[in-house]
């Protein structure tokens, strides 16, 4: 009796299964995404992932905003990690409906933080040099912001300032000669130091 009853449950959850949640995948879009130890570029790096590579998204929701909490398994030392990766370097394998619903009641509370970031410009431009494929410069220093352009990998721009974690950059001339700014989030760029000509 107890094997039959065991057996019909057993049958009943193999039936169940596919309509249970599955774990969200996400891919890496970047040449390369660090695996951070915390939601922050400063932090300790404990893996890097190479484009393609397939992410199990461990949170529904964005870490700070622009972080997801994700496992990797790491082909080169054969074990599982665990950390936290930037949003701009991955992409969902299918959309998540609870981030859309969050992320578009959070605009309001954004633009209050908007407020507050200081800007500094810099007394001299200084260059610095795209480090991802593809990365866009915004409208504002933040995610959420307007996409004004996209550079791409190893493009060089002139940083005239910083809001945040956020340089302000000019871009090239337009066809009427109109030079627009925007803001590229630092962990996209790294700064070239120029060489200094000894007399």
């Amino acid at each position: 009796m107890k094997k039959t009853i065991f057996m019909s449950v057993l049958i009943f959850l193999l039936f169940l299964s596919p309509l249970l949640p599955q774990e969200d995948k996400m891919m890496v879009i970047a040449i390369r995404a660090s695996i951070y130890l915390d939601p922050d570029v400063e932090s300790p790096i404990i893996e890097t992932a190479e484009r393609g590579a397939i992410l199990n998204l461990l949170s529904a929701e964005k870490i700070r905003e622009n972080w997801y909490y994700v496992s990797f398994y790491s082909e080169k030392r054969f074990i599982n990690f665990t950390g936290f990766v930037h949003a701009s370097a991955v992409e969902m394998m299918y959309e998540v409906p609870e981030i859309e619903e969050k992320e578009t009641e959070k605009p309001a509370e954004q633009i209050k933080e908007l407020e507050v970031i200081e800007e500094v410009l810099f007394e001299s431009p200084k260059k610095i040099q795209v480090i991802l494929e593809k990365t866009n410069i915004r409208a504002e220093p933040d995610f959420i912001s307007e996409v004004i352009h996209q550079v791409q990998l190893g493009i060089s721009l002139q940083a005239v300032g910083k809001a945040g974690e956020w340089y302000l950059v000019n871009l090239p001339p337009d066809e009427e000669g109109l030079i627009i700014s925007g803001y590229i989030h630092q962990s996209f760029v790294q700064e070239i130091q120029e060489k200094k000509i000894v007399r």
